[in-house]
């Protein structure tokens, strides 16, 4: 709300993507966690991203405290259809209470990026709002990507979504996110994202 008409109406790419994600709770302590996901961008006429990544959370004492060690692996495609390997292993803070209802879920990752032009650092910060005592359970989320490679914050993410169980052990659910780029020390908005999840814990 508080932006400029300039903003809201700049242009902006319009993708596509699926997401699975599956979890499997070894004990009390220890869960595998794991994700693909497939995206079609350049107004969703152009499959030229996927990303998957596996990894362990280990639940401390405190209900509201988790950590998680992940290896992630993303491919993109260039203009003359050759795939690039980024790898980003990872360490992450998971902080997770329940207020009034409200499901409060914020994760910082600290990953490393191993692209084939350099390598650095970026810190990604995720707030997730949601309702699970719902029929529809609704969630509202924020991500902040800082890059050490360009020594600022180069990314904000909004994403709004509905999450339906079916069954005992599958969550589903569309979202539709916008991703504002920092472009020259100016903020645009860049992307627009219609995305369909499906997740699967046991």
């Amino acid at each position: 709300m508080l932006m400029s008409a300039s903003l809201l109406y700049a242009g902006h790419d319009t993708s596509l993507r699926t997401d699975l994600n599956f979890s499997y709770k070894f004990n009390e302590k220890y869960r595998a966690v794991s994700y693909v996901f497939v995206q079609a961008n350049d107004e969703m006429s152009n499959y030229d991203y996927t990303e998957w990544g596996a990894g362990l959370q280990y639940q401390t004492p405190a209900a509201w405290l988790s950590f998680l060690a992940y290896y992630q692996q993303g491919y993109s495609k260039d203009d003359d259809g050759h795939w690039a390997l980024e790898q980003k292993p990872s360490i992450n803070l998971n902080l997770s209470k329940i207020f009034f209802n409200f499901k409060i879920f914020n994760q910082i990752r600290y990953e490393y990026r191993i692209t084939p032009d350099w390598n650095d650092a970026r810190i990604k910060n995720t707030l997730n709002i949601s309702r699970p005592d719902l029929f529809l359970q609704p969630y509202v989320g924020w991500e902040l990507f800082y890059e050490n490679h360009d020594k600022a914050v180069m990314l904000n993410r909004i994403k709004v979504g509905i999450n339906k169980n079916i069954g005992a052990h599958v969550l589903v659910g569309p979202y539709f996110r916008m991703d504002f780029s920092n472009v020259n020390s100016r903020w645009e908005w860049t992307r627009q994202l219609i995305g369909l999840q499906m997740t699967i814990n046991y």
